[in-house]
């Protein structure tokens, strides 16, 4: 496989390359030679997948759908990536269940809006049902909560704020004739 060399990049297509540091350009001897192997492509790519993994998960929690996503927009190599993905989930890195239960405890939404998030975030269906099946019981707490929080605005408003957060105007409207 053809390759050109610019300080630490190493450019496989005048669209993809793999910003690589000096010990693995010296390591793999990429300034003496203009071609490597497969396997010697794959590992590369394998290693700054696997660095790049450690560095986003440093900065914030993903779900291993995100993960995998974002990597697979830099590094291309689906079979490469999952086994990042793999590794991190045996390591205790990556871990849906822990990621769906901090998302639900930081997030004020309903029940409808936090599954709707979490499934577009590829959290399973089980996962999502076990940590939202006592969310039923918090809902009209947090409505009460968030209206207060809105403090003195127009009544129209404070609805339809709650509404955008998911809340059902049923439940909004139970809220108000306690509240009243």
């Amino acid at each position: 496989m053809r390759y050109s060399l610019k300080g630490n990049k190493v450019y496989f297509d005048e669209f993809f390359y793999l910003d690589l540091n000096k010990q693995t350009i010296q390591e793999f001897n990429l300034k003496d030679r203009e071609e490597i192997t497969l396997e010697e492509y794959r590992e590369l790519v394998r290693r700054r997948a696997e660095s790049m993994g450690y560095f986003l998960l440093n900065k914030r929690d993903y779900s291993e759908k995100e993960l995998y996503l974002k990597l697979l927009s830099k590094y291309r190599e689906k079979d490469i990536i999952k086994f990042v993905i793999e590794k991190f989930i045996e390591l205790g890195y990556l871990n849906d269940y822990d990621y769906a239960e901090s998302y639900i405890n930081s997030h004020n939404y309903s029940k409808k809006k936090l599954e709707f998030m979490l499934i577009q975030k590829g959290i399973k269906g089980s996962v999502i049902k076990e940590l939202l099946a006592d969310h039923n019981s918090q809902e009209l707490e947090e409505i009460r909560k968030q209206w207060e929080r809105l403090g003195n605005k127009d009544k129209e408003k404070k609805i339809l704020s709650l509404m955008r957060k998911g809340f059902g105007y049923s439940d909004i409207q139970k809220v108000i004739k306690d509240l009243e």
